[in-house]
């Protein structure tokens, strides 16, 4: 740990420290939300392997190897985590990451460094 003169750490240490404490912790408490069921964390992983793609409903349950009803649910609960955005076009929904939300680029992050390891 840094310290300053007098022997306490510096305020802008303690602050950073507080602030990526709390980003640890809001993060964590939201992972099993995120990886909520195997479908969920299946298609997730499909849209982090490929996150510039629109997929349909039906592409992403043909890559997931799970019923479209299964991928819908699933993808429902992403919606709510505002982690994919969904649009309905004619009879088909279209999915894609939200690029809006900070998480999504930290779990694109996660995907690239599990497969590293691979």
């Amino acid at each position: 740990m840094l310290f300053d003169l007098t022997g306490r750490p510096p305020l802008f240490f303690l602050a950073s420290k507080t602030y990526y404490f709390g980003l640890f912790l809001s993060f964590r408490l939201r992972l099993s939300e995120i990886f909520a069921s195997k479908v969920q964390a299946r298609v997730l992983e499909e849209l982090l392997n490929a996150p510039n793609t629109i997929f349909t409903q039906i592409e992403l349950a043909r890559r997931a190897g799970c019923s479209s009803s299964s991928v819908d649910r699933a993808l429902n609960k992403l919606e709510k985590l505002e982690i994919v955005r969904m649009e309905k076009l004619s009879v088909n929904k279209i999915i894609a990451l939200n690029f809006n939300n900070r998480i999504v680029g930290l779990l694109i992050q996660f995907n690239r460094d599990v497969k590293k390891t691979d």
